[in-house]
């Protein structure tokens, strides 16, 4: 904790223009420093001192007058965060920039020439913002289980109140807040009912709790260039195929801490060796990563196979439909959070986006479809899914227009891979799900079909080859101990079920043949200016 306001503090001198140097704080984690290695490698000229002990770096910025004191708070015995005094201790370490210190460690504070700034053991969420609210960040929020360290650093540089809970001040510190702001790391409880109040004011959930150095990383992105992603040329599309195909799509690609952490190194994921055996969309979340850790983005592009296709997974996490209703604009609100999504995408070249929504057939959802296309001039398609269940839509493709008046798919999950779900409709086991799509395919009046499946990527499933539709099915707690194996490998036992009598196709090759069907001409014409 203490660390973390040190470093927060470094970098809040940076941006007040009295400071020269950030923290990273180096925690042996495999992805993080392969970040902070090509950080380095694109910036020659950065100077590296240290390794330094918690207490030298203390020290050194009360030297440099970035430190003043210390700020003193009692750590959440209670394991359940019960005890918020740390969060009120890191809202103030910003204004009076003084370090966190735990009362246990107060006599080391003194002994290093510290003095007290505050005390904040005694001291509510609630107190803290009604009395400093005017003083607080009207940009950023930080939502933080008191007993997590993570993510106070950018909390603290950047002067944001921090807080635990669903309860008042949360909901009025989230109304003071300036629309599209992002909410750093995590709220407790219910995750529909969390993300759904920030969605209410037109706030973006990032998924950040668990996060380290982001302001080392994010430094000086503004000006940072980024490879492009490929794209499938749709001359190469085999347009004499007419089998019916499905694409396969990960979940929780809005998850900025697990891409920033240990995505890429997972051999559930990035890191698993099947990857690009077939063709496989990956939600994601570049467009935060790319303010956030861009060193994620151009690995990730770097080192992806032929067969792998990244969609950006909302630009945030917030549900379009219920977007911004607490306030008066709120489709404005909404068209501008599209416009910067978009104006990111293009950093890279996305031209895939995905989103959760509450309800993805109501008529909000339909207008929020419209609108997010509006703002766009190239996008391909965007992929629907509901909070749940994902497969709600069952494959409806709803249209709308783009800004240059173009025709844009908005597909619906059909199926979605989740553990223990063979009871619902379209939903369940790898090999419940491949039944499905060979049952759609061979049932269909619309011949061909094209749909995608969403493949919940936290499901542990078991190999279990035969028909018994419930045999991959495991239970969870054990899983992994077990051998147990979720993400992409249970996605290619699903593919494997198809045979050649559905194929497996990328999310974009889905995308050009759902628009071939409904608009041929236009299709053929944009086919013909592809670049």
């Amino acid at each position: 904790m203490m660390v973390q306001s040190v470093a927060g503090l470094a970098a809040k001198a940076v941006n007040e223009g009295h400071g020269s140097e950030l923290v990273w704080v180096y925690n042996g984690d495999g992805d993080l420093e392969k970040w902070r290695g090509r950080l380095l490698a694109y910036h020659p000229a950065l100077e590296t001192p240290g390794p330094f002990g918690p207490w030298e770096l203390v020290d050194r910025y009360v030297k440099q007058h970035i430190i003043q004191g210390y700020i003193l708070y009692r750590a959440d015995s209670s394991g359940q965060g019960k005890n918020c005094s740390v969060n009120v201790a890191t809202s103030m370490a910003g204004l009076l920039d003084g370090i966190i210190v735990d009362e246990a460690l107060e006599p080391t504070a003194k002994a290093h020439g510290l003095k007290i700034l505050f005390d904040a053991r005694d001291k509510t969420q609630a107190w803290c913002f009604k009395t400093y609210k005017g003083l607080f960040s009207r940009k950023l929020i930080c939502t933080q289980n008191p007993n997590i360290p993570q993510s106070r650093d950018l909390a603290i540089a950047q002067k944001a109140f921090t807080v635990y809970g669903q309860a008042e001040p949360t909901p009025s510190a989230m109304a003071s807040l300036e629309a599209l702001s992002p909410i750093l790391g995590e709220n407790e409880g219910d995750e529909f009912a969390n993300t759904d109040m920030s969605t209410a004011y037109g706030l973006i959930q990032t998924a950040t709790d668990w996060c380290l150095n982001l302001p080392v990383l994010m430094a000086g992105t503004e000006q940072m260039d980024f490879p492009k992603c490929p794209h499938l040329d749709p001359h190469s599309i085999d347009w004499k195929d007419t089998r019916s195909g499905v694409s396969f799509v990960s979940s929780d690609g809005d998850n900025v801490q697990w891409m920033q952490g240990n995505f890429f190194g997972n051999d559930s994921y990035w890191a698993d060796t099947n990857r690009g055996r077939i063709p496989f969309g990956w939600s994601c979340c570049f467009s935060e990563l790319a303010q956030l850790c861009p060193e994620a983005v151009v690995y990730a592009l770097a080192s992806q196979s032929n067969n792998d296709t990244f969609i950006e997974w909302g630009g945030g996490y917030y549900y379009p439909d219920r977007f911004a209703r607490l306030r008066s604009n709120r489709w404005d609100v909404l068209a501008e959070q599209a416009r910067r999504t978009w104006q990111l995408m293009k950093k890279t070249d996305m031209r895939v986006i995905g989103f959760n929504f509450s309800k993805v057939d109501s008529p909000e959802a339909r207008q929020a479809y419209e609108v997010i296309a509006k703002q766009t001039d190239g996008l391909l398609a965007i992929l629907a899914y509901q909070y749940a269940p994902y497969e709600a839509g069952a494959g409806k493709v709803f249209w709308v227009k783009d800004a240059k008046g173009i025709d844009v798919p908005v597909i619906s999950a059909r199926y979605s891979i989740w553990e223990h779900s063979n009871d619902r409709d379209r939903a369940g086991t790898p090999a419940r799900i491949a039944h499905e799509i060979r049952l759609t395919a061979d049932s269909s009046l619309q011949t061909p079909r094209y749909d995608w499946a969403i493949a919940h990527f936290w499901s542990y499933f078991q190999r279990a080859p035969g028909n018994d539709e419930n045999a991959e099915n495991m239970p969870q707690e054990t899983a992994a101990a077990s051998a147990g194996l979720r993400g992409y490998t249970p996605v290619v036992w699903c593919a494997e079920r198809l045979q050649d009598q559905v194929r497996v196709v990328s999310p974009e090759e889905m995308a050009w043949r759902v628009r071939m069907q409904h608009n041929p001409s236009q299709t053929k014409k944009l086919i013909n200016h592809f670049h």
